[in-house]
């Protein structure tokens, strides 16, 4: 009962969210999957959360990123077929293999094709690092782009105050993956300029001169902008209220007919007269009775 009342009334997960949640997996990795390295200039960043996943989930396997695997010859020199290794040599072949399947897992694959590597688990983090290296010019110029657009940002003509806020923390997510550093300061500073002033300006002015101020952080900071838009909203709301109720904000089934908003509680009479029979009307009844209980549980 409580699992049908759940997901009656659970708000649905919008494409953004989708969106969100991607990328984030991407980024730090799942219980599957490891982190993704989608960009070279990335590598840095990813090179530390990659290791840790694999370390703690295939301990083994991260061994071959650090000692070539060499996979056992016979007196010929000819590779020894699978089903004559011994144990321990299956079980390192099975490394082998395990970390080339989570780097091609973790690795975009047109990264994986530009490296010159003779594929080996070993090779290819070699060729990884090697490739990082040589775009250090490239990644130079992509900091000393997004540094010039954190002294650039502002809100855009129109922009909501959430698409703001979420802009800045990309910027910030982009920044950090090419080492720019910014203080708490610096970053509340910026993001409050970038607020449109005939908005926010005189909210502004009184947190600034608030006792504690200079001691926020960056998050809790948004979120005081965050509640301070819903309370402007709620005013808003009040000032023009005229009766019509605001559903969406926590009924998220699709209406097409608002004569249909509410449940029809069928009565004895009005059943009787359209269908001339009074067991609907009981029926009807009992439904919305049952919806009623699922609400108080």
């Amino acid at each position: 009962m409580d699992e049908e009342f759940y997901n009656a009334f659970a708000t649905p997960v919008t494409p953004i969210t989708l969106a969100q949640n991607t990328m984030l997996e991407n980024e730090t990795g799942t219980m599957q999957k490891p982190p993704k390295l989608m960009n070279i200039e990335e590598y840095k960043d990813w090179e530390g959360r990659f290791e840790n996943w694999v370390q703690a989930n295939y301990l083994d396997a991260w061994e071959c990123v650090e000692t070539k695997y060499v996979r056992p010859t016979n007196d010929d020199e000819e590779e020894i077929a699978i089903k004559d290794m011994s144990a321990d040599d299956k079980k390192k072949y099975k490394n082998e293999k395990m970390m080339l399947s989570l780097l091609q897992q973790a690795v975009k694959e047109d990264i994986l094709v530009l490296l010159q590597h003779n594929g080996s688990a070993y090779s290819i983090w070699k060729a990884l690092r090697s490739n990082f290296v040589g775009s250090q010019e490239m990644i130079k110029n992509k900091k000393s782009l997004l540094k010039k657009e954190f002294d650039l940002f502002r809100g855009l003509k129109n922009e909501s105050t959430k698409r703001i806020i979420e802009r800045y923390c990309n910027l910030l997510v982009n920044m950090r993956r090419v080492s720019i550093n910014k203080d708490n300061e610096e970053l509340i500073e910026k993001l409050a300029d970038a607020l449109p002033h005939e908005t926010w300006g005189t909210y502004l002015i009184m947190l600034r001169n608030k006792k504690g101020f200079r001691n926020l952080t960056l998050s809790k900071f948004i979120e005081k902008i965050e509640a301070q838009e819903m309370e402007q909203i709620k005013i808003s709301r009040m000032k023009v209220f005229d009766g019509e109720q605001d559903i969406g904000l926590y009924y998220k089934a699709r209406l097409t007919d608002k004569t249909n908003m509410s449940p029809k509680v069928e009565t004895a009479l009005n059943a009787k007269n359209s269908s001339g029979s009074l067991s609907k009307g009981s029926s009807s009844k009992t439904s919305f009775s049952s919806f009623l209980h699922l609400i108080q549980i």
